[in-house]
């Protein structure tokens, strides 16, 4: 078949949802639609995460300080009536994403693309109120008892009247949202969204890069895409994972049955594979890097873990980013010497002054490891998603007791106090740029000293606490000693010295 029969085939790919009148002035037929037996009754969804969070004055403070890395740009998952209107223009945002996905073509008319959403989202939250969670994919390939004319009837806006015909009144009509769906239909267009246009995109660009992180930004490169990839990681646009599995288990089937010539659709990933596209978002979304094989993932099992369903992407990066807690201790064992009173790490300069050798670790977790006289530092990478992730890590850990994140970015305040650090950093390998050729010293210089501030006591990490107190004792030790504590000194006296004896030598002989 040529392009451009693909094409016309397209233009026809939503049935009654992209036109409620019969095309080409030929009216179709009514039809008496068989009696269908009553959907079961659907529950109220689970209230969306960090809803608390979101509602606090900390959280206000947090977004009015950093608009750019808290408020959504582009794609808006929120359901705030105040967000409506951001919420509707961002929706050709994900409509295009979606109809290129099942399409394979891009297409500018947003009627077109909108309507093939809706009538997705439709069919798909038909199944999933009548399919329950893990059985949805067993199902699949039924229509249940969702009946195609009503997965294809997308709500018409309110503004926009018709004739007895079905024939609009109105010129022109307002643009297909998801405007006027209750919260459940949304969550099911932002898990299309997600399932069905980003994720995919994102593990083509993985694959394609080989695992290299500045290849996946080159797909990314243009600043529509920038928006959309930093709108997906913050804490307004998250969704529980359940939401997203709850898509993935019927909407192969609901392409199949809304979308004219898509039989062939699947999605690139299967439902117990669906661990693995966590774990590879988790990778590419690190702040810190690591081999995309350094651990095992603890995602394998999410598809069929209640827990691990009820968290969101942003959960899963938080886990892949902190060492597991470990085993409980018996009443008796030992704290390990640990005050919960932060010691501050010294600078970059001074380590290096004392002796002690700053190393990259490429575990791709916020933990800190001395051992005499090497420190090893997770290898902080600097990309245009860096403040964002970092910015919105923090605020899901704001009140949580033990928070891993936020005393790595509190210990990198300490460690960096002008470029001079920065640049001894990149040396060691512990601040790696991004895609083209890295930042300046004086742009992660900014960033670390805009993220946290110092450490606050209590501890809020004390596993990195008590590493950081070996890390500045040894060092303390080290400047104790008077050769250390003087060290430029003594080096430059040993070198006046030398020179001295170099010229007295050579006057003698000149004298000879």
């Amino acid at each position: 078949m040529s392009k451009d029969a693909n094409l016309v085939e397209d233009a026809n790919l939503v049935a009654d949802a992209a036109s409620p009148a019969p095309e080409l002035g030929h009216e179709k037929p009514e039809r008496e639609e068989p009696p269908r037996a009553p959907a079961r009754a659907a529950a109220a969804p689970p209230p969306l995460p960090y809803q608390e969070m979101l509602r606090s004055t900390a959280y206000e403070r947090m977004r009015a300080e950093h608009p750019e890395e808290f408020a959504p740009v582009s794609v808006f998952f929120t359901h705030d009536p105040r967000s409506a209107i951001d919420r509707r223009k961002g929706f050709r945002v994900k409509a295009a994403l979606v109809y290129e996905a099942v399409t394979g073509h891009h297409s500018d008319d947003h009627t077109r693309a909108n309507s093939l959403l809706l009538a997705l989202a439709n069919e798909c939250h038909s199944r999933i109120i009548q399919v329950p969670t893990g059985d949805a994919a067993a199902t699949a390939g039924g229509a249940g008892d969702a009946s195609p004319g009503d997965a294809l009837r997308t709500p018409r806006p309110d503004n926009q009247e018709t004739d007895d015909k079905g024939k609009s009144n109105n010129a022109p009509a307002a643009e297909l949202t998801d405007e006027g769906w209750d919260e459940r239909q949304k969550r099911v267009v932002d898990g299309i969204f997600l399932v069905v246009g980003f994720l995919p995109k994102l593990n083509e660009a993985i694959a394609k890069s080989g695992g290299d992180r500045d290849g996946v930004d080159e797909t990314f490169k243009s600043q529509h895409m920038h928006d959309i990839v930093t709108d997906v990681v913050k804490l307004e646009n998250q969704l529980p994972l359940r939401d997203l599995l709850d898509v993935a288990g019927v909407v192969e089937a609901a392409v199949r049955e809304t979308v004219a010539g898509a039989g062939e659709y699947k999605l690139p990933y299967a439902m117990d594979s669906f661990g693995d596209v966590v774990r590879d978002f988790c990778w590419y979304y690190s702040p810190f890097s690591s081999s995309r094989k350094a651990a095992a993932s603890p995602f394998k099992s999410v598809a069929a873990d209640d827990a691990m369903a009820a968290r969101t992407l942003l959960d899963c990066l938080h886990m892949s980013v902190v060492k597991p807690p470990p085993p409980p201790q018996g009443a008796g064992a030992s704290g390990g010497g640990a005050t919960g009173r932060p010691s501050r790490m010294p600078t970059a300069r001074e380590l290096r002054r004392s002796g002690v050798r700053i190393q990259a670790s490429e575990t791709g977790r916020a933990e800190v490891e001395f051992a005499q006289p090497a420190v090893r530092l997770p290898a902080l990478v600097y990309d245009f998603k860096l403040a964002t992730v970092a910015r919105n890590l923090l605020a899901r850990e704001y009140d949580e007791q033990s928070k891993p994140v936020t005393r790595y970015f509190q210990m990198m305040n300490e460690l960096v106090e002008d470029a001079a650090d920065v640049r001894i950093l990149r040396g060691a390998g512990v601040v790696r740029g991004g895609s083209g050729g890295g930042a300046q010293p004086q742009e992660v210089l900014r960033l670390v000293k805009g993220i946290d501030r110092h450490a606050t006591y209590p501890s809020v990490y004390m596993a990195m606490d008590r590493e950081i107190e070996k890390v500045r004792k040894y060092h303390d030790q080290r400047m104790a000693s008077f050769f250390v504590r003087n060290r430029p000194g003594v080096i430059w006296a040993s070198s006046v010295a030398a020179i001295s004896v170099v010229a007295i030598v050579a006057a003698r002989r000149n004298r000879g």
